[in-house]
């Protein structure tokens, strides 16, 4: 009988797994793929995961609009995965409807930064725009990101069968993933942990994250609206097991006059012409 099998299939490999116990070895960077062996896990420190989630699919599958929910995932995902790769993120996943990337190294934070704040941008200035022209749709592409920072563990885990993936445990990819869903439409959500070492960045790389530049008026011929800040703090909200007071959460995109030269001092910490 087929349950008598798996049961006994299940028993087997339990046996199995109790036999290879657990062997953590710690590793100073993100890796490719997870260690095969059965009983192996990579341990790695101050990894920050940036999750980047499509608001709305689900609805739109719901509504039997597959075509465009499916070009809509196709669309969001292959531009977050080349955002991914140019700011270095170790290790790029597909997690249902969202894409996650793991930064680890020297200057991680500030990439996965960079990288957050990007993707953001490109959402409303390259993938929604788009989508709306070549599916002919007013639906409105959106996206939450989320960001935390932590130690993460990594093991590649399934049967030969069936293939096998890279299990990626501990706080940081769960935190970020819930964040994003926590964020409104393109905004981003970054846990308390990850906010407080932004603020110890340098001054140029703080500058140009937290505060807005002062290039545009507040309405035509208005004086130079100056420089605000772009991140609001918020109490964690209840419910979620989160293991932090606040979160902190930006709206805004690169500014359309200076958002390559803030881009561009945040990866390297210099500003040109300053």
């Amino acid at each position: 009988m087929i349950l008598d099998q798996v049961k006994a299939d299940v028993a087997a490999q339990l046996n199995d797994q109790r036999e290879l116990g657990v062997n953590i070895t710690a590793v100073n960077d993100v890796p490719e793929t997870g260690p095969a062996n059965r009983g192996l896990w990579f341990q790695i420190p101050n990894v920050t995961a940036v999750f980047a989630d499509l608001n709305g699919s689900t609805r739109l599958s719901a509504a039997q609009n597959s075509r465009l929910s499916t070009t809509a995932l196709n669309y969001f995902t292959r531009a977050m995965s080349v955002a991914y790769d140019h700011f270095e993120a170790r290790y790029v996943a597909v997690q249902g409807d969202g894409v996650f990337g793991l930064f680890s190294g020297k200057g991680s934070m500030f990439r996965a930064a960079a990288c957050a704040i990007t993707m953001r941008t490109l959402v409303e200035d390259e993938v929604a725009p788009r989508l709306r022209k070549d599916a002919s749709s007013c639906w409105k592409l959106t996206a939450g990101i989320g960001i935390d920072q932590g130690t993460v563990l990594v093991r590649r885990l399934g049967l030969k069968a069936v293939g096998q993936n890279e299990v990626w445990t501990d706080t940081p990819v769960n935190i970020a993933a819930k964040l994003s869903s926590l964020a409104d439409a393109n905004q981003i959500v970054a846990s308390d942990r990850v906010f407080d070492q932004y603020e110890r960045f340098s001054k140029s790389r703080r500058q140009v994250l937290l505060m807005s530049c002062d290039c545009k008026p507040k309405r035509p011929g208005a004086r130079l609206a100056g420089q605000a800040k772009l991140w609001e703090k918020k109490p964690t909200p209840q419910g979620l097991e989160l293991d932090f007071q606040h979160i902190h959460l930006r709206k805004d995109k690169w500014c359309d006059v200076h958002g390559a030269e803030f881009c561009e001092a945040l990866v390297t910490g210099q500003r040109r012409g300053r």
